[in-house]
């Protein structure tokens, strides 16, 4: 009988025992896979950006990036591949692993040295901005490198339009620090493009199936949309009292539509306040609080700044161009649709001004019929509140547990962000964190990243050949730094700082 239980507990022991190797396995097999998707996902967040960039790169400074460039460099992006950057930097992969580990977890001196670029007039720092967004906060995918970014973003603040003799211009013009990051942070927020798609998705598609004509308010530009011969059927003689009636019944018709869409976005906005990014508050919330101790700037001009960032910066861009942020993507929008909702655009920023002298004259009939408080009860809900100084935890994180060990970055742009951080160090813009700054530098080594020295990379945003200019037999043999990107990977749980380096080759060869 004891011989029976005995080998009864051996044979359960050994049941278990095989269960318990079948999970442990079940696991690792589960947390490969897993680590295999982030990394994925890091690559394609890494080729989506970049992506994005060039996109931008083309609208908005057509007059400098060729299409055919631009084409070009898509093609390249899509065709990328992810190799280690050991590669190409050999031992002194482990000095620029430490390098940009450093820098990254010093949210102070990033925005202390992207300042001090600006103010030497370094032409790269622009460059500069983007690669540490994409590369060394990696798209702010992780949520510690949202914390990070925020943390920048509020140094910026600080230093930036602080210390700005016209911070409200600086900000609208959208070329400083502060308004490049906010716009890359705000476009790939996860939370952003909820409360985007939640506020504008209706609004915007009862634009669009009312799009029969141009909601124009002005009555010259009006009269210019017809010819001469429907200008008289529709308005009779030119010139004669008539003709100055029925286009003046035609603007106030025009108006009328426009302030009831106009009512419909800002009660879309009102009703989802609820779900408005935390991040994006304390943001603005912190650009109130810092601002507002500023002598020199009345509470209304802060009020009016902290406007524009969430209008003209955030949501407006989203209304003009709703199928860049995902808002809809199974309506075409018209010429007719695009050019009432920069109406509604440009109606929602004058509302955002009510009360300044910077409000445009031609707009004060409309504005008239709305009510005053509209926007400013919306940005009293978004600055309300504690603002507390550690940047809040989102409140979607997908990717809990998770902790990325890798950066992406370009050697051309590795290289860049070396010598702006040496150019930096070498200026006399820097005070407090120079020491700082300094000690990171001295680790580095003084000759060029790489095995060989002669091996010349050139940045990938300036394509030396375009497609049209290109043979087919030699799309191949593009300068190297246009196919080559490297990886920076740290491991922040070891004792000693270790790194290991990655490159990337987009035709895989």
């Amino acid at each position: 009988m004891v011989k029976l239980d005995i080998h009864t507990l051996a044979h359960h022991l050994k049941q278990e025992r095989l269960y318990v190797n079948s999970e442990k396995q079940l696991i690792q097999r589960l947390n490969a896979d897993v680590l295999k998707t982030a990394e994925k996902l890091y690559r394609t967040a890494w080729i989506a950006k970049q992506q994005r960039i060039n996109l931008d790169r083309l609208i908005i400074t057509s007059a400098e990036a060729s299409p055919a460039e631009c084409c070009q460099h898509a093609k390249i992006l899509e065709d990328t591949q992810f190799v280690d950057g050991y590669k190409q930097l050999g031992f002194q992969e482990t000095a620029y692993g430490e390098f940009l580990s450093r820098l990254r977890e010093n949210p102070r001196l990033i925005a202390s040295s992207l300042v001090a670029g600006e103010k030497l007039n370094q032409e790269n720092t622009q460059s500069v901005i983007y690669t540490v967004f994409t590369s060394l906060y990696g798209n702010c995918i992780m949520q510690e490198d949202e914390s990070y970014l925020l943390q920048v973003l509020r140094y910026l603040i600080e230093f930036e339009l602080k210390e700005s003799d016209n911070p409200r211009r600086l900000l609208r013009r959208g070329t400083c620090a502060f308004s490049i990051l906010f716009k890359l942070f705000s476009e790939g927020l996860f939370s952003a493009k909820l409360f985007l798609t939640a506020t504008l998705h209706e609004p915007i598609m009862q634009l669009l199936v009312e799009d029969e004509d141009h909601l124009e308010t002005d009555p010259n530009k009006l009269i210019e949309r017809f010819s001469p011969a429907q200008q008289e059927k529709l308005f009779g003689e030119k010139g004669s009292d008539r003709f100055r009636q029925k286009v003046q019944e035609m603007v106030d018709s025009n108006e009328a539509k426009l302030v009831a869409l106009v009512n419909k976005f800002i009660g879309y906005l009102k009703q989802n306040t609820y779900c408005f990014p935390h991040s994006l508050r304390w943001i603005v919330s912190q650009m109130y609080k810092t601002l507002s101790c500023v002598d020199r700037l009345e509470v209304g001009e802060v009020r009016a700044m902290c406007t524009d960032l969430l209008l003209a910066c955030f949501i407006c861009p989203a209304v003009v161009n709703p199928e860049q942020y995902g808002i809809i993507s199974d309506a075409p929008i018209n010429e007719v649709a695009r050019f009432n909702l920069m109406q509604v655009g440009r109606l929602l920023q004058q509302l955002a001004m009510t009360g300044s002298e910077e409000g445009d004259p031609r707009t004060k009939s409309s504005l008239g019929k709305f009510d005053k408080s509209c926007v400013a009860a919306f940005l009293d809900v978004v600055i309300g509140g504690r603002a507390v100084e550690t940047p809040p935890m989102s409140s979607v994180n997908l990717l809990e547990g998770l902790s990325r060990t890798v950066v992406y970055i370009t050697y051309s742009q590795l290289i860049t962000l070396v010598n702006f951080m040496k150019s930096v160090m070498s200026g006399d813009q820097l005070r407090e964190d120079r020491m700082a700054l300094d000690n990171l530098l001295a680790n580095l080594p003084q000759a060029k990243p790489g095995k060989s020295s002669s091996l010349e990379m050139t940045p990938y945003s300036t394509p030396q050949l375009s497609p049209a200019t290109t043979p087919a037999n030699k799309k191949n043999r593009l300068p190297i730094g246009q196919q080559l990107a490297a990886i920076t990977a740290w491991d922040s749980s070891a004792t000693s700082l270790t790194a290991h380096i990655t490159l990337v080759t987009p035709f895989g060869g």
